[in-house]
């Protein structure tokens, strides 16, 4: 039986649209070139002022089940060949770029990796970026992954 606790760990950090797809691709390429394990992250940003009250429970279970079949495809075409690799996938809530970094410390992430939606510097700057935010708040090594167009 191989030993978890020695083996790195990549946190792969997606959204659900197709620049997911080059996240989870370029996330299985490392991980096979390493021996890493991998954990498949999203997060579900929820309005800062909705209360408990507000939180509409029936549209968050059918999201968190499009993210969880979403995550299942990624990860079966991506991973669906490799042996040895062990694959989570998970969903949390909250701010992007703090859960990220959050989940990152927690599982002891020796890289996260994440996508670039390609905002122009103005857009980049009033919208803000997650990308950015993990890059400034993480611990480990983060590497960001621009989509072809």
């Amino acid at each position: 039986m191989m030993d978890r606790g020695k083996r790195k760990r990549i946190l792969a950090a997606i959204d659900t649209t197709d620049s997911a797809r080059y996240v989870i691709e370029k996330t299985a390429e490392i991980a096979e070139m390493v021996g890493a394990d991998v954990t498949v992250l999203t997060v579900v940003d929820l309005p800062l002022v909705a209360s408990e009250g507000e939180v509409n429970m029936a549209k968050m279970v059918s999201e968190e089940k499009k993210i969880s079949e979403y995550h299942r495809e990624l990860i079966d075409r991506y991973f669906g060949g490799s042996t040895g690799i062990l694959v989570e996938s998970m969903i949390q809530y909250g701010d992007a770029g703090d859960k990220i970094c959050e989940i990152a410390e927690r599982i002891h992430a020796d890289m996260v990796v994440i996508g670039s939606r390609g905002l122009g510097r103005i857009e980049s700057m009033l919208l803000g970026s997650v990308s950015e935010k993990v890059l400034r708040k993480c611990r480990c090594s983060v590497l960001v992954v621009k989509a072809v167009m």
